[in-house]
């Protein structure tokens, strides 16, 4: 089973920002290795979409640990599957 995965407004904002800094203060390289692993991790989570765990705090969200300074939250729904928000895990982390 695959779903089609969905970016939310926040999600497209958090890859564009994660993007133009790491072209900015590391270097083009890095951000599109960054790219490269996020579509990777999107192909991954529509074919098995519940590998990674649930988050403790939200219902019905899972955790998707892309590297050490990375993490993607995403729900699934019967139809898609939805990328709510990309975080850097060393910012305090939000609600979403």
């Amino acid at each position: 089973m695959e779903l089609t995965v969905e970016l939310s407004e926040r999600a497209r904002r958090d890859i564009e920002q994660i993007a133009d800094y790491l072209a900015k203060n590391w270097s083009e390289r890095t951000k599109i290795e960054f790219l490269i692993l996020l579509t990777e991790q999107m192909k991954l989570i529509s074919t098995m979409l519940y590998l990674y765990k649930a988050s403790q705090k939200q219902f019905n969200v899972r955790e998707c640990v892309m590297n050490k300074h990375t993490v993607l939250y995403y729900r699934v729904s019967e139809e898609t599957i939805e990328i709510i928000t990309i975080r850097n895990t060393r910012q305090k982390p939000e609600e979403f």
